[in-house]
């Protein structure tokens, strides 16, 4: 599991707020349903970290949807986003509800 904290590496705060459900849209992982709510692949998420915007992203991701992957990638590396790499998948993190991240409530999943 990668997480990409939507503060930078000198500890500043990464604006606009929404920008992580604007980049996983953005790269077409994300689609409008039947019920007019936004859902997201089962291999990312937006989340909402120590009041921070994130994306939580499953390494299965890079496999199944490689230039979406490079995509949110580039834009960490760009924007100096902490990214921090998690031994767990995102289904044993769903599965356990042990993470100390929330998924992002704004919008359905």
């Amino acid at each position: 599991m990668i997480i990409i904290d939507g503060v930078t590496e000198s500890g500043g705060k990464f604006r606009p707020s929404a920008w992580a459900e604007m980049l996983i849209e953005g790269v077409g992982l994300a689609h409008f349903g039947a019920d007019h709510k936004i859902h997201y692949l089962p291999f990312i998420e937006p989340a909402t970290i120590n009041g921070n915007a994130a994306i939580i992203m499953d390494e299965a991701l890079e496999a199944a949807h490689p230039e979406a992957f490079a995509e949110i990638m580039r834009f960490a590396q760009e924007n100096n986003l902490q990214v921090r790499h998690e031994g767990r998948s995102m289904a044993s993190r769903s599965a356990r509800n042990a993470a100390p991240t929330s998924p992002d409530k704004r919008r359905s999943s």
